[in-house]
C-alpha cells in the first residue's frame, strides 16, 4: 500500500523544507520539494502546512502509566509503548535499575523474547543503568547489587539478553574497568554515569571505547575549576554525546543553556529518565525499591528529597528546549530523533531519508503532537 503525506514542513537532520513524502511498504519511498505532489493509486493525507519530523527515540525511560520496566516486562513493553505513540515517541529501550545478577539475567532472558506487535512504539531492547557504578554516586540505585565490573558476568547478560543488550552506564574509575571497557566496547555501547571519576579517568574511558555520558550533571563530578570531573570531560571530548533530563527540576534551564552553546545539537541526546508515575496521578510509588511521591512535573524520594526519575515526555522535552535555548526544529529533532539512533547504530530510524522506516508525527508549529505513524500505519 502507497500513503502520500502531502503538504507539510518536512523536518530533516540539516534542513527544512516544504515537501511531500511517499510511503511504501513502511519505508520512505520518495522525498518530493513539492507539497502538492500527487500520486496515482496512493492513500492522500493533507498535513495542511504541519510540521513533519522524525518520530523520537527514547534510550533511556524505566517505565511510564503506572509500569516499571523491571515488573512483567510483556505488560510493560505492550502498555508503555501504546502509550509512547500519544508522545510523539516512536522507538525506545527499556532502561533497568540495578538488581542482582540472578534477577537481572532472569530479566533479560524475558526481554530477549518479547516480541513487537507493531502496535505502539518500536521496542529496540534493553538499557542496564548498572550494576558497575559508583556506591558514592549511587543516587536512587540499589547499594547492595553494586560492585567492580566483572566480564564473566557481562558475558552471561550477553548470552541471557540474546542480542537485546543494547546500553549499558558504568563507572570508569572502579577497579578493573579498563580491562572491562576494552572487551565490553564492541559489544554493547558503554555511557558514563553515576560517577566520581575525574576528568583525566573519563577521557581515558572515552578514549577507550566509551561513547556517552548518561544524564549529564546527575550521578557525576561536576565541571569545577579547580578539580574537573566527568562533566569536564564531556566539554572537552569531540565525540561523546551527553544525554539530558530537560525537565526544568534536573538541570536548570541557565545550564541547559551555556550546555547547548557549548556542545551544541551535534552532541546532545534528549531523554526523559521517566519512571513508573509518568501520566499517572499525583502520590506515592515505589520506584528502586523506594517511596517516592509525585507532585506536578517532578517526583522524588520521600525519604531524602533526591529527584527519582522524571514523568515528562520527550514532546515536553523538546518543547522546553526550545523555550531554554530558542532551538530551530531541526536542532530539535537531531537531539531527540537522529542522535540517539546515531549512538546505538541504528540506521533505519531517527531521520526522514529514503529508505528508512516511515516512523514519522506531525506536529503544529508550537510542537503540539496531531498524529503519529509508525512504520507507515497512523497509529495516532
Amino acid at each position: 500500500m502507497k500513503t502520500l503525506i502531502k503538504n507539510v514542513v518536512i523536518i530533516q537532520k540539516d534542513r527544512k523544507f516544504n515537501g511531500s513524502i511517499l510511503i511504501e511498504e513502511g519505508i520512505i519511498k520518495q522525498i518530493f520539494e513539492d507539497k502538492n505532489h500527487d500520486i496515482k493509486d496512493a492513500k492522500i493525507i493533507n498535513g495542511n502546512g504541519l510540521l513533519l519530523a522524525p518520530g523520537m527515540v527514547d534510550i533511556h525511560l524505566h517505565g511510564s502509566y503506572g509500569h516499571d520496566f523491571i515488573d512483567n516486562p510483556q505488560k510493560a513493553i505492550d502498555v508503555v509503548s501504546k502509550g509512547l505513540i500519544k508522545e510523539g515517541t516512536t522507538s525506545f529501550l527499556a532502561s533497568l535499575t540495578v538488581l542482582s545478577h540472578e534477577k537481572t539475567l532472569q530479566l533479560l532472558k524475558i526481554y530477549s523474547t518479547i516480541e513487537e506487535k507493531q502496535t505502539g512504539a518500536n521496542y529496540l531492547g534493553v538499557h542496564l543503568e548498572g550494576p558497575y557504578l559508583s556506591y558514592e554516586k549511587k543516587q536512587l540505585m540499589d547499594g547492595r547489587f553494586l560492585r567492580n565490573p566483572s566480564i564473566d558476568e557481562f558475558n552471561e547478560m550477553l548470552m541471557a539478553a540474546d542480542g537485546k543488550l543494547k546500553y549499558l552506564t558504568i563507572a570508569p574509575e572502579l577497579d578493573g574497568m579498563n580491562k572491562f571497557i576494552k572487551h565490553a566496547h564492541n559489544k554493547v555501547v558503554l555511557s558514563i554515569g553515576h560517577t566520581m571519576a575525574d576528568c583525566k579517568t573519563t577521557l581515558k574511558a572515552l578514549d577507550s571505547g566509551c561513547k556517552s555520558f548518561t544524564h549529564l550533571y546527575n550521578g557525576m563530578g561536576q565541571h569545577l575549576h579547580r578539580q574537573p570531573m566527568a562533566v569536564t570531560a564531556a566539554f572537552i571530548d569531540e565525540k561523546a554525546y551527553s544525554e539530558l533530563i530537560v525537565d526544568g527540576n534536573h538541570i536548570h534551564p541557565d545550564v541547559i543553556k551555556a550546555t547547548y552553546k557549548i556542545l551544541g545539537s551535534d552532541k546532545i541526546i534528549l531523554i526523559t529518565d521517566a519512571m513508573l508515575a509518568k501520566k499517572m496521578p499525583d502520590g506515592e510509588y515505589i520506584f528502586s525499591n523506594l517511596a517516592c511521591i509525585k507532585q506536578g512535573n517532578r517526583v522524588n524520594v520521600i525519604e531524602t528529597g533526591m529527584f527519582a526519575g522524571s514523568v515528562i515526555t520527550q514532546l515536553d522535552a523538546i518543547k522546553n528546549m526550545k523555550a531554554f535555548c530558542n532551538c530551530d526544529e531541526v536542532d530539535l529533532f537531531k537531539m531527540a530523533s537522529y542522535n540517539p539512533c546515531k549512538l546505538l547504530g541504528i540506521e533505519n530510524k531517527g531521520s526522514i531519508e529514503v529508505g528508512k522506516d516511515a516512523d514519522l508525527i506531525l506536529l503544529d508549529s508550537n510542537l503540539n503532537l496531531k498524529s503519529t505513524f509508525v512504520a507507515g500505519r497512523q497509529l495516532y
